[in-house]
């Protein structure tokens, strides 16, 4: 199964953040494979640090790296800078999904025409969206939107703290959304440990609070169903 990240035209949503979450606890069962498609390379980072080359941007094939733990069975594509030859990277992506039983790929925030043509060979690829979104207007205005026939799951995401309120008007829009298409969600909760996501991340997930790690869980386990 291949699963696509996507917040719209919107950054900062903790899509990165939320990614390399569930990607290790889904780790934990399956062979995973994340790529990190985003010029920044976040999630390369959060795992790997300071990684160097060949990266996906350039060298697709020799840009894999094993996170090296026991108990995980995670694989990174890392990157840094924008993809040079997106059809060749959903090429190898169709290819490495053989290989794996899940493969998380964490795009950018799509911010213009250009963004949307270079990674839609990608979006095109995936069998399942997870649409990550935060509870505020202009959040769920650019990422609120239909995938044909795609599996689609909505993650109303926390990244920063929200009053209840507002939390609970927004799960209300986005159930709405969900029940009308027939997508599922999932809440989850602001979690100030993740900030701290670097390459001893597993030492940062002793810390984080039973909501989260039941939200993650959760995301885990429809993503695998």
């Amino acid at each position: 199964m291949i699963v696509a990240t996507f917040s719209g035209s919107k950054g900062g949503t903790g899509k990165t953040t939320l990614a390399v979450s569930f990607s290790l606890a889904v780790s934990l069962r399956v062979e995973t494979l994340l790529i990190d498609a985003s010029a920044e390379g976040g999630a390369t980072a959060y795992l790997l640090g300071d990684c160097p080359g060949p990266y996906l941007s350039e060298n697709p094939d020799g840009s894999l790296r094993r996170v090296e733990a026991d108990e995980l069975q995670l694989t990174v594509a890392v990157n840094r800078g924008p993809l040079l030859w997106p059809q060749k990277v959903a090429e190898r992506v169709a290819a490495w999904a053989k290989r794996y039983q899940l493969v998380i790929v964490d795009q950018p925030a799509l911010t213009d025409v250009d963004a949307v043509e270079r990674y839609m060979p990608l979006l095109k690829l995936a069998d399942t969206i997870l649409i990550v979104t935060e509870p505020n207007p202009a959040s769920i205005e650019a990422s609120l939107y239909k995938f044909g026939s795609k599996r689609v799951i909505v993650a109303l995401n926390q990244p920063r703290p929200y009053p209840k309120t507002v939390v609970d008007h927004y799960r209300r829009v986005v159930e709405h959304f969900c029940r009308k298409h027939g997508y599922e969600y999932v809440l989850v909760p602001y979690e100030p440990a993740v900030s701290r996501l670097s390459p001893s991340v597993l030492k940062v997930f002793r810390y984080t609070s039973e909501e989260y790690d039941s939200a993650v869980a959760k995301l885990a386990n429809i993503l695998l169903q």
